[in-house]
């Protein structure tokens, strides 16, 4: 599956876990959602390393779709 297509990029925290959810849609046209879980790591040089959160806007809860709410919830169980 190619990604064709990222057209949002929201933050959220849950507890002491903070995610980065990709609203992307694939070479189909399908819609499907990218979670990432940040977190720091240490590199061998001892430099730390997270990904980039600067372009990413906060999640607004109360206006998510039903089909993300389920998605989040499931991935959450998870963790």
């Amino acid at each position: 599956m190619k990604i064709s297509e990222i057209s949002a990029k929201y933050k959220m925290k849950s507890g002491n876990t903070k995610i980065i959810i990709e609203e992307a849609k694939n070479e189909k046209g399908e819609r499907i959602y990218i979670l990432t879980s940040i977190k720091q790591i240490n590199l061998p040089n001892g430099e730390k390393w997270s990904p980039k959160e600067d372009n990413v806007k906060e999640l607004d809860r109360n206006n998510m779709s039903d089909d993300l709410k389920k998605n989040i919830r499931k991935v959450l169980q998870l963790l």
